[in-house]
């Protein structure tokens, strides 16, 4: 049995698309975790030890770190809040500047084969040759390699057709997590 959905991709798809795969939990926890030690460890530092708030206040070492550090922090806060902002226009230039973006998309799988075929191309992979999947809330991102990657927008597809792309996905998967 072969499932085919046809699809015109949209702006929105694309967002989804270009936005980061999530990490695995308990990796985020262990960030935190290691983030939340560095400051406890600071601020123990610069309580317990006068020369440390000494050494804050008239080392010029020390006052050039803070601020290389305060920089850093501030550009990392700038990105994350302009990542979706980012995102819309990567997605929007993408559908512009892409011959064939705009134009339907045909994607066919069955039980061996994953594949693709748009105004310009025409590609068909073994389940065993994709790199990795992932899925959003409107759709499922398909990599046949780490730099390449195929959108399926979820939206007006059989949700068993679905089911069974996502069976053939988890049972294909060749990155290691």
């Amino acid at each position: 049995m072969c499932d085919e959905l046809t699809v015109t991709l949209e702006e929105d798809d694309f967002v989804e698309a270009f936005r980061p795969a999530p990490r695995a939990h308990g990796q985020a926890r262990v960030v935190q975790l290691l983030a939340l030690l560095v400051i406890a460890l600071l601020a123990a530092l610069l309580m317990l030890f006068p020369e440390a708030r000494l050494a804050f206040r008239e080392s010029r070492l020390i006052i050039g770190l803070t601020g290389a550090v305060i920089v850093a922090a501030v550009l990392l806060l700038v990105l994350l809040v302009a990542s979706p902002t980012l995102r819309r226009r990567a997605a929007r230039s993408t559908m512009a500047d892409h011959p064939g973006m705009r134009d339907p998309i045909h994607y066919a799988f069955d039980v061996q084969h994953f594949s693709v075929k748009t105004t310009y191309t025409d590609a068909r992979y073994p389940w065993s040759q994709l790199w990795d999947w992932r899925e959003g809330e409107r759709t499922i991102i398909v990599l046949p390699t780490p730099r390449n990657f195929y959108v399926i927008p979820k939206r007006g597809a059989d949700p068993a057709a679905l089911e069974r792309l996502r069976g053939y996905l988890m049972r294909a998967r060749k990155r290691q997590r």
